[in-house]
């Protein structure tokens, strides 16, 4: 009876501690499914805020997508834009330039004007147009010595012409003299009149009617630049225009 006993006592604590064990594996368990669950949940709202964030920068993204080709189109347009002001301004700079050139030619044909060379020709005054300042007042100097050149030969010119006159006078006024003294060798005397005279018109230079201006301004027409000995050579050339210019009206 005893041995009964004691093997319902064992058989009670035994059952006894195996239900306390299931009961702390039970909890135990439930404990961690607990703790899952919280970690499950946890990394569940991570992945959702993960989500949200990862729409935002596609959101971003295509926002930025859309600027950058705004942007482009912003940069082209400002392009075409700079292309224009430029060949704008290039014509503007063109259009200043040849009103530079303009007023250039008036004040420069002015001077030749006060300087009395300008040979009042469309050609001079597009000649003129298109020098630089350095190279006009080579040209205008030219100008002025050749027309200082034909001035003084032209001067010359006269003065010898005046002198052949007052000599052709004298001798006439004494050939006169000496026939009205020799009555009887009257026709001699009229035949060696008649040889001196012919001999005095041969020898005779008659007054050049030489307009100056004219004689300058068919110099300064050739507008040449002799390499050397400028002033002599156009001395030269001006002694043969105002011969020129004898024979013509004689």
């Amino acid at each position: 009876m005893e041995d009964k006993l004691r093997k319902d006592v064992e058989a009670v604590v035994a059952k006894i501690f195996s239900e306390k064990e299931e009961a702390d594996i039970r909890r135990q368990t439930e404990e961690a499914l607990s703790k899952s669950a919280a970690t499950i949940e946890e990394l569940t709202d991570t992945l959702e805020a993960r989500n949200i964030e990862f729409e935002e920068l596609e959101t971003k993204l295509s926002e930025t997508e859309f600027k950058v080709t705004d942007y482009e189109s912003e940069l082209e347009a400002a392009r075409e834009e700079i292309e224009d002001l430029t060949q704008k301004l290039e014509e503007s700079k063109n259009t200043l330039e040849e009103m530079k050139k303009d007023r250039a030619a008036e004040l420069r044909m002015k001077e030749l004007t006060e300087a009395g060379v300008v040979s009042d020709t469309e050609a001079q005054l597009l000649k003129v147009r298109e020098m630089s300042d350095e190279d006009f007042t080579s040209y205008k100097d030219e100008l002025v010595s050749i027309r200082e050149a034909v001035i003084a030969e032209l001067s010359k010119n006269e003065k010898e012409e005046a002198e052949t006159e007052d000599a052709s006078t004298k001798d006439t006024k004494e050939e006169a003299e000496e026939t009205e003294d020799s009555e009887e060798n009257e026709e001699t005397a009229e035949e060696e009149q008649e040889e001196m005279s012919d001999d005095t018109s041969g020898e005779e230079i008659a007054p050049a009617n030489i307009d100056p201006g004219k004689a300058i301004s068919a110099a300064l027409n050739m507008e040449i630049f002799p390499p050397e000995d400028m002033v002599n050579k156009y001395r030269e050339m001006g002694k043969a225009m105002a011969d020129s210019f004898v024979k013509d009206n004689d």
